[in-house]
């Protein structure tokens, strides 16, 4: 039985509804022409979800052209695959082939010209790991989908798990022993790393003073006899008693440092590995794939599906190059409390400083999760007087899909094709 069998097993009859429309659409693309254009909204999960799609179609000889856009068009002469637009867009297309969005947000009711799968607590690369597990063979980048949820924050059950189909993915990945799961303190490489390392490599929950800080994560074991038992040792060598008490402090330090509300899970809870895969600790691949996406653009990410080691190697050398910027970017905004706020239309902008070259993602991700980027709030550096660099991804998420087209449609923003990024004007109506 493969890999692709097993999430048959795990995938309810619910979730099976929703997969199958698009599965039978994509089917019948790959069948008759051979090829599909795909468009990926600029997003770290679509760009996942893209890598994954590319690697199973090259796998099996389709061809296939994709495209970064906020745009997608309403209708082409070839089937079409949409990746991680909402799915209310399905009603403004009117495909001349077989096509299928797979997005997020409610399935429209209906009759609709195109397929649709979508999920209000599932990533787009989970949801196209389940579609196309439908009709041909996924493999190991199915891990991808995992990671993605994790960049979406996905993970909000009581001891962290996920919610939706991601959970089905990695019951099956355990069975191939592709993933591994442990519960206790999520630290970033715990499973390979001592104690005192998995402290400061940890973005998330990002620990202040502790983060990108050798030596007051030893100095913190050090000082506590409670906690020196823990140096020198990794996650499943770290006596009980000992990750407890270090598992209270942290908590009681990251609530001090933030100004809104914590949940435990952040910091307790479920983690995955993934020991055959070039970065194997999945929650921590989510943030080094941003960031590599974010400096080097959304087609760099995606060859992720067609040279995987070649990529994971080069994310994870940009990943850890950066941690530094991101660590000093983060402590800088955080001392401010609040940024200035600047609205452009709908959007308002939380203008960060930027220290060094500190990418704009993982630094507006921490920043929310500390409470000094709030609500639909979105992030940005400042570029000149008029204009900021935002995250096409945020910007999505604040105010949705329409507001996005309008901006650029307005020349209130523009995005950078084959990035992550865009440029907003502030104050523009």
């Amino acid at each position: 039985m493969n890999l692709d069998e097993f999430i048959s097993r795990f995938v309810g009859e619910k979730e099976a509804a929703l997969l199958h429309p698009s599965a039978s659409q994509i089917a019948a693309a790959t069948k008759d022409y051979g090829y599909m254009e795909v468009y990926a909204y600029p997003s770290v999960d679509s760009v996942l979800a893209a890598a994954i799609l590319a690697s199973t179609f090259a796998r099996n000889n389709v061809g296939f052209t994709l495209y970064f856009t906020a745009a997608p068009p309403a209708a082409s002469d070839a089937p079409m695959l949409l990746l991680g637009y909402p799915s209310s867009l399905a009603s403004e297309l009117s495909p001349r082939k077989p096509s299928a969005l797979i997005g997020f947000g409610e399935v429209p009711q209906g009759l609709l010209s195109v397929a649709v799968t979508s999920h209000t607590s599932s990533s787009i690369a989970g949801l196209l790991v389940g579609v196309l597990s439908e009709i041909t063979v996924v493999g190991p980048p199915a891990v991808y989908s995992v990671v993605a949820g994790y960049w979406r924050g996905l993970d909000v059950g009581k001891k962290g798990e996920f919610t939706g189909i991601e959970n089905g993915i990695i019951e099956t990945l355990k069975l191939e022993n592709r993933v591994e799961e442990h519960f206790s303190l999520r630290l970033f490489r715990w499973l390979f790393e001592p104690t005192e390392e998995a402290l400061h490599l940890t973005l998330e929950p990002y620990l202040p003073g502790i983060t990108g800080r050798p030596e007051e994560a030893r100095r913190l074991l050090e000082e506590d006899p409670r906690l020196s038992p823990l140096i020198g040792k990794t996650l499943e060598e770290a006596p009980e008693q000992a990750v407890a008490t270090l598992g209270e402090k942290l908590y009681v330090m990251l609530k001090e440092a933030s100004s809104v509300p914590r949940r435990p899970s952040e910091l307790i809870g479920i983690t995955h590995y993934s020991r055959p895969a070039p970065l194997q600790d999945l929650r921590e691949a989510a943030i080094a794939l941003a960031v590599y996406g974010e400096k080097h653009g959304a087609a760099a990410l995606a060859s992720l599906g067609v040279a995987e080691d070649l990529v994971a190697a080069a994310a994870y050398y940009t990943y850890h190059e950066s941690i530094p910027s991101i660590v000093d970017a983060v402590e800088a905004n955080l001392s401010r409390k609040r940024p200035p706020l600047k609205r452009s239309g709908p959007f308002t902008v939380a203008l960060l400083e930027r220290v060094g070259d500190a990418p704009l993602l993982p630094v507006e991700r921490i920043l929310r999760k500390l409470g000094v980027i709030r609500g639909q709030e979105v992030a940005g550096y400042q570029l000149d007087g008029s204009t900021a660099l935002v995250s096409m991804e945020s910007l999505l998420y604040s105010q949705g899909l329409g507001a996005v087209r309008e901006a650029i449609d307005s020349k209130c923003l523009r995005y950078r094709e084959g990035e992550l990024l865009g440029e907003i004007r502030l104050g523009c109506q």
